[in-house]
């Protein structure tokens, strides 16, 4: 299996507080959910919605807070099927994070990033997912209004080493909002977008 519960080990996205603390560079995800798969520049990227404490708590109390980022995989579209298995199969094996959750430069805020949908277009990766609210702490509830799509873009670069796990350079997640023409289409009944999940389909026009 590509991602494995409690057991596949996360690297914090690039530029991340999360990254610099030595003692959480890695992590694990309590659960794997709405995976995807798409291949562009000889990469091949899997993705998932990754659950943390997605497991309810010893003592019960259901109140403790769940998040969850989107994760990556990512194998060299050149690997034959033994191959890819002994990669997936090694204790190197690492997925990394898209979609970051925490910030510990601002009160180790966390938030949900759900149903993550992904397609390509040449050599650019385009990931899609909805968020929810922010948290500051785990006995605060969180805040529903800030639903809404986060978006960011992959760049496959050349090769520079034998791993595919450095050749997609992601930008910062941007916000799409709705435009006049798009409300016009719809005539004026649409006020939000929301993520499906999967892998989409990039139209010709765009």
């Amino acid at each position: 299996d590509l991602f494995v519960p409690n057991q596949t080990l996360v690297l914090p996205k690039k530029g991340t507080a999360s990254e610099t603390r030595e003692n959480t560079s890695e992590t694990k995800r309590d659960s794997f959910v709405s995976p995807s798969l798409v291949s562009a520049g000889g990469v091949i990227a899997a993705f998932a919605e990754g659950h943390i404490h997605a497991q309810p708590p010893a003592d019960g109390n259901l109140s403790k807070p769940i998040s969850s980022d989107v994760v990556a995989g990512y194998l060299d579209a050149k690997w034959n099927w033994s191959a890819l298995v002994g990669k997936v199969n090694s204790s190197t094996w690492k997925a990394h994070s898209v979609l970051s959750t925490t910030d510990a430069t601002n009160n180790n805020r966390v938030g949900v990033f759900y149903n993550p949908t992904t397609t390509t277009k040449g050599n650019k990766v385009f990931l899609l997912a909805g968020s929810l609210g922010e948290l500051k702490g785990s006995g605060e509830q969180r805040k529903r209004e800030n639903l809404g799509l986060k978006l960011v873009v992959g760049d496959v670069r050349e090769p520079t080493g034998s791993e595919p796990s450095g050749r997609i350079e992601w930008t910062a997640p941007t916000s799409p909002q709705l435009n006049d023409s798009t409300k016009t289409a719809h005539q004026g009944n649409l006020t939000e977008f929301l993520a499906a999940g999967g892998s989409g389909v990039l139209m010709e026009d765009g």
